[in-house]
């Protein structure tokens, strides 16, 4: 099976990049009950909704202002990763997601080395990014691509009662050799 990193393109990826948003989110909910007992379910208002608002800013998102990367293996989605900037020069990495089937195979490395690599062409300084306590295969790639922790910071879509779940991270581009 070939499988590839490349750019997204809406009148090819957008109805499978909105089912793997779709498909994140149910995931993260279910992490989060299972390892915190916190039911996001509740009051949280339609996940279809959320999914769409969400997918409409990230399938609108092009240099400079981000950009998106699918992985895509026979014609279907099986990674996502985007790449969103907050400030001027300082992007935030979002969405970072291969589907259960398809992880262990080192895919996830190499979309966040992808994305390193983007965004240092696109003149970015800085990334950022929040993860969950609960993605240990998330915080090895992270910690693999030199990304250090830091404390929360502005600009993220995460509400505050999400917060202690989250472990935020940061990485310096230009202290690296392009």
């Amino acid at each position: 099976m070939t499988v590839r990193i490349i750019p997204f393109n809406a009148d090819l990826h957008e109805s499978q990049f909105f089912e793997m948003n779709l498909e994140f989110l149910i995931w993260s909910h279910e992490q989060i009950l299972n390892h915190h007992g916190v039911d996001m379910s509740e009051g949280s208002g339609d996940a279809r909704e959320y999914v769409e608002n969400m997918v409409r800013e990230f399938v609108a998102l092009k240099p400079p202002k981000g950009f998106v990367l699918v992985l895509e293996a026979e014609e279907n989605l099986v990674g996502m990763a985007l790449i969103k900037t907050i400030e001027e020069g300082i992007g935030e990495v979002k969405r970072m997601f291969i589907r259960t089937e398809h992880r262990g195979r080192g895919y996830g490395k190499e979309l966040m080395q992808m994305l390193v690599t983007r965004a240092k062409e696109l003149g970015y300084s800085n990334l950022r990014l929040e993860t969950a306590d609960f993605m240990p295969a998330a915080l090895k790639i992270y910690r693999s691509a030199g990304f250090k922790e830091r404390g929360a910071y502005l600009g993220g879509e995460i509400p505050d009662w999400y917060r202690p779940y989250c472990i935020f991270k940061e990485k310096d581009l230009l202290s690296e050799q392009a």
